[in-house]
């Protein structure tokens, strides 16, 4: 390929991403997993069209006018195209590379630009700001506020009232909080029994505040298989959102943080129930090739190596299991994982969900800042979700279970993580 003179220093500075996008044989396998080309049904917003805008930029043949950086952004990094890919295709870092690019460049400072970036610089990565934030929520919640909001939104901005649908029902501060090594007698929550592994457990941001009760289910299910467990106090943000809006070294000084706090806390294993975190923790920063320096695994994928004590207590429900994009897609673990766990719950009628494999929508915070694709992909999954008549939906993402949540609008139908329904039946055998 001849380069013209004006075009090879840029071309010389985008040659990792050229690199990339030359693995892609254009088979078109992906095209029919990517939830973004089954809205549009435009070729440009299929993994194919997009790595064929990716490399026409890093060759300077293709301009970043509205529309292409349009379809760019656009893309939900669900990654399902990777796991259809015969030629190993890794757009999650092709996107967060160009994302990346993307945020040297920039020139333009919207309020709403400057809004995310307050909250990814200057909240999620201090858990004690994250809970502060969602004091205040907890207060819009249980006062009349809440109310007055929504039949005004109702009114004025029906996009501002399913945004506002997004939020999870906060309990108060006290019933939120999940004591760490710096607050607990022992240092760590002790196995049930003799202990046959020491696990971290990873708080996250957001998932740290908002669920809480997901967090203290997998305390306690690990300890009754055996495992001391530590809440290291000094952990922060995974970085999955930082490298998704093209914040590279933010993310990578996140990752480096966590790498220290948990090298140093004599844990066996990282243990995460957050199905984006885990993946974030799993895919290091290049600087970090050895990555946390300690082995990470999702709670499902721990509890399935090691063997569970099989639970006792019934539940008679009908359950269906969505499977999160990056647990399926970024950590590779699939259904069979998680519903091999689910199937030793006595009483529980595990039922299939079709189309378990395809994205809802969420895509972190994709559901806000790109409703018009979310929302069609979403209400897909919402349909399939009615359609198996579960009375308990089980995911192991937190953006997941907001989404669904949100999507069900209403329907008295639970929505849980897998770990919640082990402590649930753990629970009812005492």
């Amino acid at each position: 390929m001849a380069i013209p003179t004006e075009r090879e220093q840029p071309f010389r500075e985008r040659f990792p991403q050229y690199v990339r996008t030359l693995d892609c044989v254009h088979c078109g396998l992906c095209i029919q997993h990517c939830p973004t080309h089954a809205a549009t049904g435009r070729e440009a917003s299929s993994p194919r069209g997009r790595i064929y805008l990716l490399r026409g930029y890093a060759e300077g043949t293709v301009e970043l006018t509205p529309a292409v950086r349009k379809h760019l952004d656009e893309c939900i990094v669900c990654r399902a195209c990777e796991s259809a890919c015969p030629s190993g295709i890794r757009m999650g870092e092709m996107m967060e590379a160009f994302r990346g690019e993307m945020e040297r460049q920039r020139d333009s400072r919207s309020l709403l630009y400057r809004i995310s970036m307050l909250l990814l610089r200057r909240v999620l990565p201090h858990r004690r700001r994250v809970a502060w934030l969602s004091n205040i929520l907890w207060l819009y919640q249980a006062t009349r506020l809440q109310v007055a909001v929504r039949a005004l939104l109702k009114l004025t901005s029906r996009r501002l009232a399913e945004l506002e649908r997004l939020q999870p029902r906060l309990p108060r501060p006290s019933e939120r909080k999940v004591p760490t090594d710096r607050e607990l007698p022992e240092k760590l929550y002790p196995a049930f029994g003799k202990p046959r592994l020491r696990a971290a457990l990873f708080l996250g941001c957001i998932a740290s505040d908002w669920f809480a009760r997901t967090h203290r289910a997998t305390i306690r299910v690990l300890q009754r298989n055996g495992c001391d467990v530590l809440v290291p106090d000094a952990q922060t943000c995974c970085g999955a959102l930082h490298r998704h809006a093209g914040l590279l070294d933010e993310a990578e000084d996140l990752f480096r943080r966590n790498r220290e706090v948990f090298r140093e806390c004599g844990a066996d294993v990282v243990v995460v129930n957050a199905a984006g975190c885990g993946a974030a923790l799993k895919e290091p920063p290049a600087a970090f090739p050895d990555g946390l320096g300690i082995p990470v695994r999702d709670i499902c994928e721990l509890l399935d190596e090691i063997g569970i004590v099989p639970p006792i207590g019934r539940i008679d429900r009908r359950v269906v299991y969505d499977q999160p994009c990056h647990l399926l897609h970024g950590q590779r673990i699939g259904a069979e994982v998680v519903e091999g766990l689910l199937r030793q719950i006595p009483g529980i009628d595990l039922r299939p969900l079709r189309d378990s494999d395809r994205c809802c929508g969420s895509g972190g915070v994709y559901n806000v800042v790109h409703a018009d694709l979310a929302d069609p992909i979403g209400r897909e999954k919402a349909a399939c979700i009615r359609e198996a008549d579960p009375e308990i939906v089980v995911t192991g993402n937190p953006g997941c279970a907001l989404q669904i949540q949100a999507l069900l609008d209403g329907a008295p139908i639970e929505v849980l993580h897998p770990v919640e329904l082990l402590d649930r039946s753990y629970g009812r055998s005492l």
